[in-house]
């Protein structure tokens, strides 16, 4: 990324600032959280004049809207290559919750807005419905077949329901309670958290001591 002092107005190709006025809302996001985003400090940053960004975005909601939409996007195309992959079915299943846990740890700010409360109900929004349903398909026909390959007595709803809960719940208090440990590294662990690092540490072996249980496999 060129830095942005040394960008004059008007030296973006067509698209380039739409990406960058993203990527440096996602840095603005991690270190002042979303409140105080503002897309003309986000301009100024960039050495645009002050409305360049409403050329892209309507408003900062829009922004958060795009922002969860690609999250979506990008979640969909990683889950899909552990789909398609030569692994056992089970074994897919496994790497595709490593894969989304790995997701959020990867996207702190990204994972929050695809999931928290900020852009509430996604029928609002041209696009994140779908790009959300989209990525939640690629589980769910992970699901079709383990079901099928298993023999399980499941409905791939009610399947998918307690291996997403699980997963996605594990991902977002991890990441609640790192941040809130950030800069108390002295500080002593309360229970909650200890139980997030136990379940850290090996959590390949761990998640799959769950989804074994789930599955009615015994390790």
């Amino acid at each position: 990324m060129v830095p942005s002092s040394k960008l004059g107005k008007g030296n973006y190709h067509h698209g380039e600032l739409r990406q960058l006025l993203m990527d440096s809302a996602l840095v603005h996001i991690a270190a002042h959280g979303t409140e105080k985003l503002s897309l003309r400090a986000l301009a100024r940053e960039a050495n645009v004049s002050p409305t360049a960004p409403f050329r892209h975005f309507a408003n900062k909601h829009a922004l958060f809207v795009a922002l969860a939409t690609e999250g979506f996007q990008r979640l969909e195309e990683r889950v899909r290559v552990v789909g398609q992959s030569s692994m056992r079915v089970d074994e897919r299943l496994l790497a595709a919750a490593l894969t989304y846990i790995e997701f959020a740890d990867e996207n702190p700010v990204v994972y929050q807005l695809m999931f928290g409360s900020i852009l509430g109900d996604f029928s609002e929004f041209e696009g994140l419905g779908a790009a959300a349903s989209d990525a939640y398909g690629e589980l769910d026909k992970l699901l079709v077949e383990v079901i099928e390959v298993m023999q399980l007595p499941y409905d791939e709803l009610v399947l998918g329901g307690l291996i997403w809960s699980a997963i996605h719940g594990f991902a977002s208090l991890r990441l609640n309670v790192s941040g809130q440990d950030r800069g108390q590294t002295n500080a002593p662990k309360l229970r909650p958290a200890q139980a997030l690092i136990a379940m850290s540490e090996g959590l390949e072996a761990n998640l799959k001591i769950m989804i074994d249980g789930l599955l009615g496999q015994s390790s």
